[in-house]
């Protein structure tokens, strides 16, 4: 009982598989042509050996009609001679019946002896008395009329040569050759679908392995490059499957540690300040005659807290905006220059609480086609970030260039600089070079969007941005976009 249970699930297995439907569409279009091409040839033949038959019919007839002789007797009737090779011809020629008729569709001589003395008439006897030569008949036997006209006037008739060439023989060898054919056929049929079923194996045997490896990728929980991928020979459709299906779960692996990166940041980023304001809420309640210096001390720094909660949650909806549906750019033109100048005048204050120098070198004025809210967002965090890692007394500086396509727009600061290590970090959320400086910097600190914020911008803009740096020097960012968003801009060489 457990055999055959063990049988019937492997036979299940095997008959829902890719392999099943394809070997038996090979099988049955193999056999359909066969036989189609058989029938196909089989007519062939069929029509061309009935042909040869009645050619060799007409040829014997013919000869046969050159030996008749006729003459009239004392009575004016006509004698006709079938000549003295009529008997041994019609012996060679066993499959024809050959009779002779005079002019009154009498039988004066058959091969067969049987209607010797009969009289035939037909429409076909008929027509040949009236001196034309008349073919009927199937594909069993034909029938060939051929009027017996006198050597001394061709157009006066005396007879006719009424002759019946049997197919039999034709169709005998024509099945014996048909069953032959299907013989043959059949077996190499049974060699063709071994053959057949080998080649779909061959061809879909790569399909298991990936089928297997991905179950595996399914199951485990390590790396997908953990995981050995399976060997393909070739490059071909199966090793294009397994290179997408790999580069889609690295996307896939690299997005769920995104996102379980990203929750894990913002937990601890609106942890830490609710931390803050519970610790100075509880060192109020537990304290008694708590003086009103600290109370004040106290609630600045729940405010500063506060600022800080909201700014994170400000940073995070609009990167959300930008990366999720709000991709829509409200475009118009103004000059690059006076969108930076209205972006210092607002950042002095916090620029001079440092005593850092905010510079503005318009090297060429831009007029520039873009989003000025969002353009000035970006630019506003970037100008913010070099006032907020500078040096006391250091310099923030924007440069504006353009040329005929492209607009450059450079931040640069004299502040503490970043490694080239952590280049590609920067515009990752959450990601700060110094989480320890930046608390510090600028009162409230940072939330780690702001670059991620920028680029999102930039990216919208089909603009780059790009960084350089020296540590303890002071870093530098590049924005490079087009003058006039179209659909299609391509980066200038």
């Amino acid at each position: 009982m457990f055999k055959w249970e063990l049988l019937r699930g492997k036979l299940s297995k095997w008959l829902r598989s890719v392999k099943v439907p394809l070997f038996l569409g090979l099988a049955v279009l193999y056999f359909i042509s066969s036989v189609m091409l058989s029938e196909y040839f089989f007519k062939i033949w069929q029509n061309y050996w009935i042909n040869q038959r009645v050619t060799e019919a007409n040829r014997y007839i013919s000869y046969l009609a050159g030996e008749i002789s006729t003459a009239e007797n004392s009575s004016g009737e006509v004698i006709i001679s079938p000549g003295s090779r009529f008997q041994s011809l019609s012996r060679i020629y066993s499959y024809m019946r050959v009779l002779i008729l005079d002019s009154k569709a009498k039988v004066v001589q058959d091969t067969t002896q049987s209607r010797i003395g009969r009289y035939i008439v037909n429409d076909e006897v008929i027509q040949a008395l009236g001196g034309q030569t008349v073919q009927g008949g199937d594909q069993y036997v034909r029938r060939i009329a051929v009027p017996i006209k006198a050597k001394s006037d061709n157009a006066k008739v005396q007879g006719v040569i009424y002759a019946f060439a049997s197919m039999d023989s034709v169709h005998q060898s024509l099945e014996v050759g048909r069953e032959r054919t299907i013989l043959v056929t059949t077996l190499i049929g049974f060699i063709t679908m071994a053959l057949a079923y080998a080649l779909v194996y061959l061809l879909l045997r790569p399909l298991s392995k990936i089928l297997a490896w991905l179950r595996d990728l399914k199951d485990s929980e390590t790396d997908v490059d953990d995981l050995k991928k399976p060997v393909i020979h070739g490059k071909n459709e199966f090793t294009m499957i397994v290179d997408e299906v790999e580069d889609v779960t690295h996307d896939l692996l690299a997005l769920d540690r995104s996102r379980k990166e990203f929750v894990s940041n913002v937990s601890h980023e609106l942890k830490t300040p609710l931390s803050s304001i519970k610790v100075l809420t509880e060192s109020l309640l537990l304290q008694d005659g708590v003086p009103e210096e600290l109370y004040k001390e106290f609630l600045q720094d729940i405010n500063s807290e506060i600022d800080r909660m909201n700014g994170i949650v400000s940073d995070l909806l609009t990167l959300v905006r930008l990366e999720e549906g709000e991709n829509v750019l409200n475009l118009s033109t103004f000059s690059i220059g006076d969108m930076t100048d209205d972006i210092i005048k607002r950042m002095k204050p916090l620029a001079d609480q440092r005593g850092i120098h905010l510079v503005l070198e318009e090297v060429h004025p831009a007029m520039i086609e873009a989003d000025e809210t969002k353009l000035t967002l970006a630019l506003t965090n970037l100008i913010q970030n070099g006032i907020k890692y500078n040096k006391d007394g250091g310099q923030v500086k924007v440069r504006i260039d353009c040329n005929q396509v492209y607009a450059l727009i450079v931040v640069s600061d004299t502040g503490i600089g970043i490694e080239e290590k952590n280049y590609e970090k920067l515009f990752q959320r959450f990601y700060r070079v110094d989480k320890a400086r930046n608390r510090e910097a600028g009162g409230t600190g940072g939330t780690g969007l702001g670059l991620s914020i920028v680029r999102q911008i930039v990216t919208l803009h089909k603009g780059t941005i790009s960084v350089s740096s020296v540590l303890g020097e002071g870093s530098s960012f590049s924005i490079k976009m087009p003058l006039v968003q179209t659909a299609d801009t391509e980066e200038e060489e």
